[in-house]
């Protein structure tokens, strides 16, 4: 019996569909729903503003959670897609599992130079990102591949579903 179950418990999570992606938090500001208002309120003025061609970037000193600088991403309505903390220092793997938990899961991406450096999710690609799919966060690894460069607080999963049809031969 006690086999029996183990095994039906080891099916299930190998079969398990990938937990659904849940905006991030962060600090107050939910992404996809919070607004420019929302971010200077939270943070006051930002140190610099850089109009995008999605958008405007806050940009903030060494106020992120890590005291890396935050940039805060604007779409063209005004309404907070993400909040990048790019760290002083890369993260230890081990640290961020302590503070997120063992939880994360791993999904590899590729860059489609035809479709506006637009990342894609692929089995193969080369570009490792760990995510927390509960929290909205996405971590993007720093040169050794291993540590933690940036932390990523984002409305939807990174990534495009599908390969751009711009993109052949693989």
């Amino acid at each position: 019996m006690r086999l029996l179950t183990t095994l039906l418990l080891l099916t299930s999570s190998i079969f398990a569909a990938t937990p659904s992606w849940t905006p991030a938090n962060f600090r107050g500001l939910t992404m996809g729903r919070s607004h420019r208002e929302d971010a200077v309120r939270a943070f006051g003025n930002p140190d610099a503003t850089t109009r995008t061609s999605d958008g405007e970037d806050l940009t903030y000193k060494a106020r992120g959670d890590h005291k890396g600088d935050l940039t805060i991403r604007l779409d063209r309505s005004g309404v907070v897609v993400e909040i990048q903390e790019a760290l002083p220092v890369a993260i230890p793997r081990t640290q961020i599992y302590k503070e997120y938990g063992n939880d994360a899961l791993t999904a590899h991406l590729s860059w489609a130079k035809c479709a506006a450096d637009a990342l894609y999710r692929d089995p193969q690609g080369p570009l490792e990102l760990t995510l927390y799919p509960g929290r909205g966060i996405a971590l993007w690894p720093d040169r050794s591949g291993y540590d933690f460069a940036a932390i990523h607080y984002v409305a939807r999963q990174p990534g495009l579903a599908r390969k751009p049809a711009c993109v052949s031969g693989r």
